[in-house]
């Protein structure tokens, strides 16, 4: 797969199927930077764990549920430089951002409205924010891409949306 494109309707299994199996695949072996760019952002469920499936990719679970924040801590654990761009003038990001460790780094870009997830070996973008309702409620639509010329060309421009943020 060089690229999909998912249409989700109040969190397609598609979806879910799709982000539980990327972050999984991040945590094992992630790449040396991970940015995540979205202007309201939320510690949702991502993962059922119920059956202990995951526990070895995920060593500091404390139930049987993978949150955005377990797969961002473990990213930054195994030595990933992990940044959030985002908009904490909403509380619900505010809550979210002092709930992760300080090895995550996170700025502001105001009037931002993209939304991204970029590792060095994909990238995930489209209309959804990294929230509940934008992963579980909202009608949302979602490009993953492995092509490495893209994925490439959207760590440059990460790098650079950094740059241009501001320090909280």
């Amino acid at each position: 797969m060089a690229s999909r494109i998912i249409r989700s309707h109040g969190g397609s299994y598609s979806l879910l199927d799709a982000l539980a199996s990327l972050f999984i695949l991040e945590a094992m072996q992630p790449g040396t930077e991970l940015y995540l760019i979205s202007p309201w952002l939320s510690n949702s469920r991502i993962i059922n764990n119920s059956y202990g499936r995951v526990n070895q990719v995920f060593p500091f679970l404390n139930g049987d549920m993978v949150y955005l924040a377990d797969f961002l801590s473990t990213c930054a654990w195994r030595g990933c430089k992990v940044r959030l761009i985002c908009n904490p003038e909403h509380r619900i990001t505010m809550d979210f951002i002092r709930s992760l460790g300080a090895n995550i780094e996170t700025r502001v870009l105001t009037d931002n409205h993209e939304k991204g997830l970029i590792g060095s070996h994909f990238y995930i973008h489209g209309s959804m924010n990294f929230t509940y309702h934008g992963v579980y409620i909202n009608g949302e639509s979602v490009r993953i891409t492995t092509d490495t010329a893209e994925v490439n060309s959207a760590l440059l421009s990460a790098r650079m949306r950094w740059e241009e943020s501001e320090a909280i």
